[in-house]
């Protein structure tokens, strides 16, 4: 069986873009108990949300689109891979 590349590859990024707009809305609607849980994660983590930085529009379009580059790759080389070890 091979995977469909683009297709894993564009369910990873869409997965992403639903998780990252859940996290900025969580960022902007409790900044506290989101770090408080990163800092459950992250032993010695003093995470602060800079909120004028979180909410500006730029910052969110870029992280946004950077991300969900990002695992598009991610989940384009996991098909390939997959694909190329299946072969054996």
């Amino acid at each position: 069986m091979k995977l469909d590349a683009k297709a894993l590859a564009n369910t990873f990024a869409i997965i992403d873009l639903i998780g990252h707009t859940l996290f900025h809305i969580w960022v902007a609607i409790a900044p506290q108990s989101y770090e408080r849980l990163m800092q459950l994660f992250v032993a010695g983590l003093r995470l602060k949300v800079d909120s004028a930085l979180e909410l500006a529009p730029a910052n969110l379009l870029l992280s946004t689109l950077l991300e969900a580059s990002v695992f598009w790759i991610l989940g384009y080389s996991v098909a390939n891979l997959y694909n190329h070890l299946s072969k054996k």
